[in-house]
């Protein structure tokens, strides 16, 4: 289970997600993607655990412009394969 929040400065907007994501919080992730207009940075220091189906809807956000602002060294590594 995770946790999402937003936090909006301006025309931008961090998105912080903490916990443990599983394949039920997949929905919640693109909701909220969905939902934030203009810039978006990605806290994910939080986010301990992460799988296969995670990590490419992560990668897809990345992708499309959002810009990781924190994350753990191994989710940083996983993010960029």
């Amino acid at each position: 289970m995770i946790r999402i929040t937003t936090q909006v400065e301006g025309n931008l907007t961090i998105v912080t997600i903490d916990g443990q994501m599983v394949e039920s919080d997949l929905k919640a992730i693109r909701r909220v993607r969905k939902s934030v207009p203009g810039a978006v940075l990605l806290n994910l220091r939080g986010l301990d655990e992460c799988g296969a189906d995670g990590v490419q809807l992560l990668r897809a956000w990345l992708d499309a412009g959002a810009k990781l602002q924190d994350a753990t060294p191994f989710m940083q590594m996983i993010l960029k394969n």
